[in-house]
């Protein structure tokens, strides 16, 4: 973040840059000059003093220079391109550090994956695949993510293979409910599999996985937790996508949903079993000489809740990548680990607090950072105690662990986040769309007090860092920073208002505060002289207007790199976003993940 005196360093270089200009007769004008020039705008900086400025001077794809009118545009060559931002506001572009792109937002644009989440019986399933066979040639899979909760079938059960072979006698089908809770494969990829009766089932041996049985013993298709979704992929059929179908939606989802929502960097916590054909899709992506329209942070999975600790320590010793990769483009060098997991009607499945503590302390020992899901009060205090033996044993300065999902935190949780100096990453979009009642529970323990989902100023009050992130929710940083600052349900009603944050703390948790929270901040999150040209330019001043509205606010371009990557074929600034448009399976936050 810039100091005051880096400021004045900033306006020094910007009166020398433009006496160096004016002396070099001798040279062609442009070799000094800036690619670009915005001007007449109202420039939010979001450095350290959240200044404000009018015009920003781009080259090769930084920022060269942050000013006025008057200090910026003397600095333009004869080549210079000016844009003239006709006193729009300009933000750095938009930080979402948890969203499962390459899971859910690069799905092929296949329709019948919508109608499978609005399907409401197993009899429209069944239809949906009997559709999908008929154009698929014989022998090739079959695979239908986004299918809809247990709950909201007509049977309250979801489909086996009973269900759905009478259909599709010659093809390997698998179809994906809840988020990859569950897994439905059909007899024909159950024999591919060489899945039978004496299946390993992971459950026995206290892991997250379970292949249900006909009561004459045989697996029935439905496979649920991903200690045994590992076993149901590990053949032919384990990567659903090869690496070029993957880099090919990644590529897509980019340029039609990341960049119209104003997004220029984003964190993938990935949720397939096997992350290899994404982590080559993702480096592959990162080395296009065009660039790309978001830069991606792309964690890796260790899949604690369906492996023993020993088998995800060695897993470590496989992967392709090291905690130091990154270019311009990709950066990896955070695990994601889910340490538990909501059971539909039952109670949540907890990661071992002996696991927990093997595979977070040698991983804090390998210097990589650790993103956790933590949705269960045993997991919070499994994790917090586990770090904090973690740094004992392996002093760290700057680990910069993430929680996310994080509720009902203790005052020793609270104490131990501040101090080991762990990032709360909340999602605070996905309440907006439930219903009220639905947001009240009965306080049971008041040690562990019920703040509800996403209690912001609870962690800002601790002295922890807050960014916040859409996951599964509706897709959008403005979203998140206006539910944050005003707590407002689709009602009307303010829930919990005690845990607002103020507009500034909502939009640094989306920028500058995101960026550290990856070791960025020397790079993005602000706009200031040497950082990368990421920028985003709203139809309305998100400073001035309601903070209702904010969601609303359209993104007319967004600019990653000094390209405009996005520009909004409707400049008019009275329209609105879509903000529901991704993805509108659910209006739940926290299924699936």
């Amino acid at each position: 973040m810039q100091s005051r005196k880096m400021k004045r360093i900033s306006v020094l270089f910007v009166l020398l840059l433009s006496f160096v200009l004016s002396q070099c007769t001798s040279a062609p004008p442009d070799v000094l000059a800036p690619d670009m020039v915005l001007h007449n705008g109202k420039i939010v900086t979001v450095d350290e003093d959240f200044s404000i400025a009018q015009a920003i001077a781009i080259k090769d794809g930084r920022i060269l220079a942050v000013g006025s009118d008057s200090e910026i545009l003397p600095l333009a060559g004869t080549a210079t391109e000016k844009v003239d931002l006709g006193g729009k506001t300009v933000m750095p572009g938009l930080h979402d550090s948890h969203i499962h792109l390459a899971q859910r937002v690069a799905d092929p644009p296949e329709p019948l994956i919508a109608e499978m989440s609005r399907a409401r019986s197993i009899k429209e399933i069944v239809e949906i695949v009997r559709k999908k066979v008929a154009k698929t040639p014989p022998g090739e899979l079959v695979w239908l993510p986004r299918g809809p909760g247990e709950n909201q079938l007509e049977e309250k059960r979801w489909p086996t293979r009973h269900d759905i072979d009478p259909v599709s006698p010659d093809n390997p089908v698998i179809l994906t409910f809840s988020g990859d809770y569950a897994n439905v494969a059909n007899s024909v990829f159950l024999r591919t599999a060489r899945i039978d009766r004496n299946v390993y089932q992971p459950y026995k041996d206290g892991l997250f996985g379970e292949f249900k049985l006909d009561p004459n013993g045989e697996p029935n298709g439905l496979v649920v937790g991903k200690g045994a979704h590992r076993i149901l992929r590990e053949g032919k059929y384990l990567n659903v996508w090869p690496v070029d179908k993957v880099e090919e939606n990644i590529a897509r989802a980019l340029k039609m949903d990341i960049a119209p929502a104003g997004i220029t960097t984003l964190a993938d916590p990935l949720t397939a079993t096997n992350n290899v054909p994404t982590h080559r899709a993702y480096r592959r992506l990162s080395m296009r000489k065009e660039g790309l329209p978001a830069r991606i942070n792309a964690m890796i999975r260790i899949p604690i809740r369906g492996l023993s600790a020993a088998d995800c320590i060695a897993l470590m010793d496989t992967l392709m990548f090291d905690s130091s990769f990154r270019n311009d483009f990709l950066r990896v060098g955070t695990f994601k680990m889910s340490l538990d997991k909501g059971v539909p009607g039952g109670e949540p499945f907890v990661v071992a607090k002996e696991t927990v503590r093997e595979v977070l302390i040698e991983t804090h020992r390998r210097g990589w950072q650790l993103y956790l899901h933590i949705t269960a009060p045993e997991s919070f205090d499994n994790a917090t105690a586990a770090l904090e033996e973690a740094y004992r044993l392996y002093p760290r300065e700057d680990a910069r662990h993430i929680f996310t999902h994080i509720g009902r935190p203790t005052q020793a949780n609270l104490d131990t986040m501040a101090r080991l100096g762990i990032t709360a990453d909340l999602q605070t979009s996905g309440y907006y769309l439930r219903s009220d009642d639905s947001l009240e529970r009965y306080q049971v323990n008041p040690e562990r007090p019920d703040l509800g989902p996403s209690p912001v100023a609870t962690y800002r009050d601790a002295g922890i860092p807050v960014i916040l992130s859409s996951d599964q929710a509706p897709l959008g940083p403005l979203f998140s920073v206006q539910e944050a600052v005003t707590r407002v349900l689709r009602s009307g009603k303010v829930y919990r208002p005690e845990e607002r944050i103020t507009l500034e703390e909502g939009i640094r948790a989306v920028t500058s505060t995101s960026a550290w929270a990856f070791f960025e901040e020397d790079v993005k999150g602000s706009i200031e002289a040497g950082k990368y040209a990421d920028l985003v330019v709203l139809g309305r001043d998100i400073l001035t207007i309601p903070p209702e509205e904010i969601k609303d606010i359209p993104i007319l371009m967004t600019m990653t790199n000094g390209k405009f990557v996005y520009v909004n074929p409707n400049q008019d600034p009275q329209q609105e976003m879509n903000y529901l448009r991704y993805p509108a399976r659910t209006p739940y936050l926290g299924e699936g993940r």
